[in-house]
């Protein structure tokens, strides 16, 4: 079995999606230290072919503050902003309308935590999608040793996967041998953007959040974010 283990991440850029298409179980990363103006609470929009940050606010953490511990910030209508800086950036999109709702219907809920909206947007977004791939929590997983390989070798082996589909930058600190030693296969994703249409756009801007994609291509997005070439070694174990 594949298994894709990856941090809970705000409306996440397209690879993310397709670790998720492609694995057999996808486990967010709940149990970890959560680190301040990341991907968990930031992504990334266009604003006519201008990419702009875009955040939902976060109570105070500290440095010792999981990621399934951290709190929305509602000093402020947070939810209007958002909402409305996204109806302002693609109100013009072809497919604006029907995704707008789908976030909107999410965003508008009373989530105290940030692993909540997280969870309720992606899982919103992949069945959008099409994407049938079931989710779990690490924080589920009883935990045995705060080595960070050895802990990811404790998931995989909790859920039964004897594949670990990982993130480019993963590689960083896996060593294959080690997990080939636990009966562990080890690939790292390569993703390379396809280009698709931007509203306002001359020239392809990658590495947007999924919501770009979904405002200008709708139903064609699980197509465009899964032509991305697959790793050989995952091929191989697909055929």
């Amino acid at each position: 079995m594949l298994i894709s283990i990856i941090q809970p991440c705000f409306i996440p850029w397209l690879g993310y999606f397709e670790q998720m298409a492609v694995a057999d179980l996808f486990v967010y990363m709940d149990d970890v230290k959560y680190s301040r103006q990341n991907w968990r609470n930031n992504n990334r929009l266009l604003c006519q072919s201008v990419p702009k940050n875009i955040s939902i606010p976060v109570q105070k953490t500290n440095k010792y503050s999981l990621i399934n511990q951290v709190l929305i910030s509602n000093n402020r209508d947070w939810r209007k902003e958002f909402l409305n800086k996204v109806m302002n950036w693609y109100r013009r999109a072809p497919y604006f309308e029907e995704i707008f709702d789908l976030i909107s219907n999410v965003v508008l809920e009373n989530h105290d935590k940030l692993v909540c909206l997280n969870y309720k947007l992606n899982s919103a977004i992949a069945l959008y999608l099409g994407i049938k791939t079931p989710i779990k929590l690490t924080s589920m997983v009883p935990r045995s040793s705060n080595d960070k390989v050895t802990r990811i070798i404790e998931i995989v082996k909790y859920f039964n996967a004897d594949v670990l589909y990982d993130g480019k930058s993963a590689a960083n600190f896996i060593d294959k041998k080690v997990f080939i030693d636990s009966g562990i296969t080890v690939i790292f994703q390569d993703y390379k953007h396809t280009p698709y249409r931007q509203n306002f756009s001359e020239s392809f801007v990658p590495y947007m959040s999924v919501l770009d994609l979904l405002m200008n291509e709708g139903p064609s997005s699980l197509d465009i974010i899964l032509s991305s070439p697959l790793p050989g070694e995952l091929v191989a174990l697909k055929k």
